[in-house]
């Protein structure tokens, strides 16, 4: 069985997310294309996907046809794609879109093909459009395959973003968005029935997207109105949406979190000085190695607190050019990379991050 996967603005990210979700489960996976935004993964048979798991897929489904195109116009005539006698469809992927109205057309189907209005950004700078449609088709050649499929599921971006507005307490300037927090949860290896830790918790972004994934929290911060606001939240929480899973929050350095063997680790650590304006190269400079000197003992004592086996999905400051040696940091913490870093940025940032993971 084969399921496909289109992917948001970070595409690397979110390919890393969905493997790492997979990975983390024991589930049989195997990663059949990558190009653009666009994932395929051949999956065992009958398995049951939920695109809300993910913070960085917008929409997916099952993959229906793949095959050489001389084989894909006996498919279409012998199997119906689309259940419905009017409607209008989009299209991702770079299939012959001549080839679907033709199908659409002989089924005597009143099908109108929309392009978008909206478009996505990606990180690298492109823009593509995004259909407004009832129904959105993955039609695309790879390697000498063509693979088509119909989108059966598509992100709730409306109940994210007012869950996320809702919240009694939220920090705008340090605020992390429930799909960053998803994706870092995901890059974590944390599943449900597993304890995790957030060092550096604020009001609780990443802890909240956590719980409803039914995954049992500890949140530290330094800052005690941090910490007072993030139980408001996850009292909230609690009151609005159904998780049976455990959560506390303390003010603790992250220097010092209790050795509870979490079974994994996700966190927005503080990424450095808030700039008003794009900071000179001695100041980027500056906050890098101070973040270098600051993380590696937090790091250290992550390494104890956790299990053996267990990861760490963390954010490293970004500044113009400069990067911190996530491997010199990964060596004096004694841990691993897990992969290479991966930027996630905006223009409108000055300082953006890398995520990085380690073991």
């Amino acid at each position: 069985m084969k399921h496909f996967f289109i992917l948001g603005r970070n595409p690397e990210l979110s390919r890393a997310e969905v493997l790492a979700f997979f990975e983390a489960r024991g589930r049989h996976h195997i990663e059949v294309l990558f190009e653009d935004n666009f994932l395929v993964i051949e999956t065992g048979d009958g398995e049951r996907l939920d695109v809300n798991e993910f913070g960085g897929v917008m929409k997916m489904g099952p993959v229906l046809f793949e095959g050489e195109e001389k084989n894909l116009a006996e498919y279409l005539d012998k199997n119906e794609l689309v259940p419905a006698d009017k409607f209008s469809f989009g299209v991702f992927g770079n299939g012959d879109v001549e080839t679907l109205k033709g199908k659409f057309k002989t089924e005597k189907k009143r099908a109108v093909l929309k392009h978008g209005k909206r478009q996505i950004k990606f990180q690298d700078g492109e823009k593509v459009e995004l259909p407004n449609a009832d129904y959105y088709l993955f039609f695309h050649e790879f390697g000498g395959t063509v693979y088509l499929g119909l989108v059966s599921q598509e992100y709730d971006v409306e109940s994210v973003k007012e869950r996320d507005m809702w919240k009694p307490v939220r920090r705008e300037s340090l605020a992390i968005s429930p799909r960053l927090s998803k994706i870092l949860i995901n890059l974590s290896g944390a599943k449900p029935g597993d304890l995790m830790l957030d060092p550096f918790c604020g009001v609780g972004g990443i802890l909240q997207e956590a719980l409803l994934k039914k995954i049992s929290v500890h949140g530290s911060d330094r800052d005690g109105v941090a910490i007072n606001d993030g139980r408001k939240n996850l009292k909230w929480l609690s009151e609005n949406y159904d998780f049976n899973v455990k959560y506390t929050m303390k003010v603790e350095d992250a220097r010092k979190v209790p050795d509870l063997q979490f079974g994994a680790v996700a966190t927005e650590t503080p990424l450095g000085k808030v700039f008003r304006k794009k900071p000179s190269g001695g100041e980027a400079e500056k906050v890098i190695s101070n973040f270098e000197g600051f993380i590696v003992p937090v790091l250290s004592r992550l390494k104890r607190c956790k299990k053996a086996k267990a990861r760490i999905a963390i954010t490293f400051p970004a500044i113009r050019d400069f990067r911190v040696d996530a491997h010199k940091v990964a060596d004096k913490s004694g841990l691993k990379l897990v992969g290479e870093p991966i930027l996630e940025s905006r223009e409108d940032q000055f300082v953006s991050r890398e995520i990085v993971v380690l073991v």
